[in-house]
This record gives structure tokens, sequence and C-alpha cells, in this order.
């Protein structure tokens, strides 16, 4: 039960929207309170598959409106047109409206959960009659999952859960699993709730044909994971072979955190594959005991661990030709560092520099490499410099920043929707060059191989 909430604007703006997606989703939900008249609503864009909602103004609603007159409002809506409405619990009071039409909601804009207070009011829902309890409360962190999932297994009635606030979207995208028998995609710009998705989001991740059966995978690092090419990239192919599977972005701040609900939900759901980035793949190295000191791919089915950027890193020096004489500069004192460190191990003319003197000189001992500082650095010319830091994510110009001069070649990490200033340069001066889409794609065919043997074995 896929829900489209549209917010009741104006005339104009309304009807424009459901002429535009009526036929694309299950369910329309109209916002009137997003109007200063919820009276004036277009009548005729109403009918059974629709869901008018009043928010309250204590529950955040846009405009302020009688409680009696909304009441009244949607006697009128339910006799005329068979639809659902949707009312506060908080408010509600028996046999006001018809069962089968009524929606029962429970906010709670809290930024942790009280699930105390949820479950009095899970088992206030259980004594009135109605088909649906919706429950919309923030999710903060991942074990928020399990607890909700334990909670709405308490009501007696059909499940509309909305996550909210941080984790709000993934919480959305993984409704089936929490128990819930729907959720609701919003305008991107005109959302009626913190943590919705928006439509373009909801076709990324084929969120019509998610189920309780799909296979999870997804990409485990910060905030940047939303922006990571594989969203696109991995969910397009799956789409492609008619593959039950999902890769979604899991924005992580405490990995513990994380493992507890991937563990957790292990026995109740089919993950194939989890890819890490920053700041994660060192720590998972050692958390599952990786015979390399960094990881970026784990298959929970197989019980494997890999680093596929280990392999794109052979890959690009030799997509460049470098020579084992050649003079190389890695920049940065992260994980993927040392990726190229390990990987390269063969090129004895290397190099490390980076704004982190501590963690570089660790590195370069670690390695058997030198280690110089930035300002040394800026003295000196190379064939090769590999930029293993975020420098140029943000439009920022690496060498700009560093004042490092231009070498015969380059290897730029860094990637967004545009080219890095970098690598425009490198375009400009015909310097021969990696990119970070380059380097991305190397990795990302050996992770898609691995995850398309899984599924082609479960398959036969």
């Amino acid at each position: 039960m896929i829900i489209l909430s549209i917010p009741f604007l104006n005339k104009k703006f309304i009807t424009k929207q459901v002429t535009e997606y009526r036929d694309k989703f299950e369910w329309l939900e109209f916002r009137l309170d997003f109007h200063s008249d919820f009276e004036k609503f277009p009548q005729n864009l109403i009918n059974q598959e629709t869901i008018i909602t009043i928010r309250d103004a204590s529950k955040e609603g846009k405009y302020p409106s009688s409680f009696s007159n909304k009441i009244s409002f949607y006697k009128e809506m339910i006799s005329k047109y068979n639809c659902l409405v949707d009312c506060e619990i908080e408010l509600y009071k028996r046999q006001f409206l018809p069962a089968s039409n009524l929606i029962l909601s429970y906010h709670d804009f809290a930024e942790k959960i009280d699930n105390k207070k949820l479950e009095y009011f899970i088992n206030i829902s259980n004594s009135i009659p109605s088909k649906y309890l919706k429950i919309a409360v923030n999710i903060s962190n991942y074990s928020d999952f399990s607890k909700m999932k334990l909670l709405i297994s308490n009501s007696n009635k059909p499940i509309l859960f909305v996550g909210m606030g941080k984790l709000g979207k993934i919480s959305r995208w993984l409704y089936p699993f929490s128990g819930s028998i729907g959720t609701y995609v919003g305008l991107s710009e005109f959302p009626t709730a913190k943590g919705q998705i928006t439509i373009a989001e909801s076709e990324k991740f084929n969120l019509k044909n998610i189920n309780i059966n799909s296979k999870i995978g997804g990409i485990i690092g910060g905030k940047q994971v939303e922006k990571s090419l594989g969203l696109k990239f991995y969910n397009r192919y799956f789409r492609k072979k008619n593959f039950n599977a999902v890769y979604l972005p899991f924005i992580v701040e405490d990995l513990n955190d994380f493992w507890n609900w991937f563990e957790w939900s292990k026995k109740r759901c089919e993950f194939y594959g989890l890819t890490f980035t920053m700041p994660f793949k060192t720590i998972i190295a050692k958390k599952l005991q990786y015979r390399l000191p960094t990881a970026n791919l784990y298959l929970p089915t197989k019980n494997e661990i890999f680093n596929t950027d280990a392999t794109a890193f052979q890959k690009s020096v030799q997509y460049l030709k470098i020579k084992s004489s050649d003079k190389i500069l890695i920049f940065g004192s992260g994980s993927t560092t040392e990726t190229a460190l390990f990987s390269l191990a063969k090129f004895k003319n290397i190099i490390i520099s980076g704004r982190n003197t501590k963690i570089g000189k660790l590195l370069s001992s670690k390695y058997n490499n030198k280690f110089i500082s930035l300002q040394n650095a800026i003295n000196l010319t190379f064939d090769l410099i590999i930029n293993c830091t975020p420098i140029g994510m943000n439009n920022e110009h690496f060498f700009e920043s560093t004042n490092l001069q231009f070498p015969m070649k380059i290897i730029d990490l860094p990637y967004s929707d545009k080219k890095t200033p970098l690598i425009q340069k490198c375009e400009e001066e015909k310097i021969p060059f990696v990119d970070g889409k380059m380097f991305w794609k190397w990795q990302a065919e050996i992770q898609l191989e691995k995850f398309s043997k899984i599924f082609n074995k479960r398959e036969s």
C-alpha cells in the first residue's frame, strides 16, 4: 500500500498533481490542513482510493480548524465517496466515524520514542473499531526498528508505520519488515512530513515491488552514502534482471547500533550484501577479522569479506601504464590511503603525504614507505599523484587546496554529480587520469558479479 501524500495548496495545484499521479499510486492522501479553508477542496478529486487528512494544529497541522467541523466534513465525504479519513487517536471519541473508513493516527514528534506512551495508545486503538492504525514517530537509531516491530505486533488491526527524522527514509523503504502494510511518499518540493520518500526515490528503489521476500543490501557509511553511484547502478540492474532485491543507503553514526539491528534482522529477512565506505572500512575489517586491514564488501549468506577497492587500484595503475620506477605520491591518511599502499606494494618509489602527520607516519612505517609533510611535498614533482581524500567532492580544487605541483598522471577518487575541478583541469591539459567514477565502476563490477552469483544460485 503505497500512499502519495499531496498538500492542498490551492485548487490548481492539487488538480495538476492528481492528474499527473493518480494512475501511478494505489492511494492518494490529501492534506487539507495545508489550506486555510479545507472546505474549498475540489471534491471531484475524491474517490474510494483517497485518504482525507486534516491534521490538528497540535499535531503539526498547518492551519488550525475546529475538531467538530473536521468530523462533520469527514462524515460528509465518507457518505458521498466512501473514502478513508485520518483522525488523531488522542482527539478521537468513539462512534464518530464508520470503522471501515477510519484511520486512527498516533504522532509523536519527540526525538526519542516514548515506548510506554506508544504502547498505551496501541492498547487504546485495540478498543476502538477502525480500519488501520497509523504510527508516526522519529527514528533516530537502528535499535528503534526492532523495538517498533515488537510494539506493532501488539496491534489488533493493520498498521501504517511512518518513520520520520534521521532514519525516517530507511524505515519507509523497509516498511514490510516492520510489520507495516504500507508507507507514504511525498512530493520533493512539497513534503507533508519529515523523512518522506520522494517520488523519484520511490522509483529509484522500486518501492512498489519491495515486499517481505525482498533480499536486502546496501551501502553503510556517513551522510555521503545518499549520493552513492551504487544506488542507481545496482537497483537498475536488479530491476532489469527481475531480481527481488534492493540496494539501500544506510546512514550510520554508530556501527554497533547498526550491527545489532543487522544481526537481529538476519533472522527475519535475507541480506545478500553490504558495502562499506568512510568511516567504516577499517572498523569492519577488524570486526570480521579480515586478512587485510581494510574492507568494503561483506556477503552475509556466505560469510565472506573482500576489498574490491584493491582490485580497482591495480586496474587504475594498469590503465595509466604506471612503471615500477615511477615516483608516486599518495595523499591522504584514511582507509583508502592504506588500501592504496597494500594494493601497490610492488611499486617501491611511493611517498605518503597529508595533513594528518601522525597517521601518515604510522602508515609509512607499517608499509615501509617514506612520509613527508605537505610543506615539503609542494617542492617535489611526481609521475603520479593519488588523491585519497574527499577534496573535490564539494567542488574544491585539489591543487589549489594543497599547492602541490601537477604530476604527469592523476588518480582522483572523489566523485559527485559534476566532474571535480581537478579532473576538469586534467581534461583541459590532456593529463592522463582515473577519476572517481571510473575507479568506482571497476570495483562495482566485481561486487555486482558476486551479488549476481548469489541471486542466480538461489533461483537455480
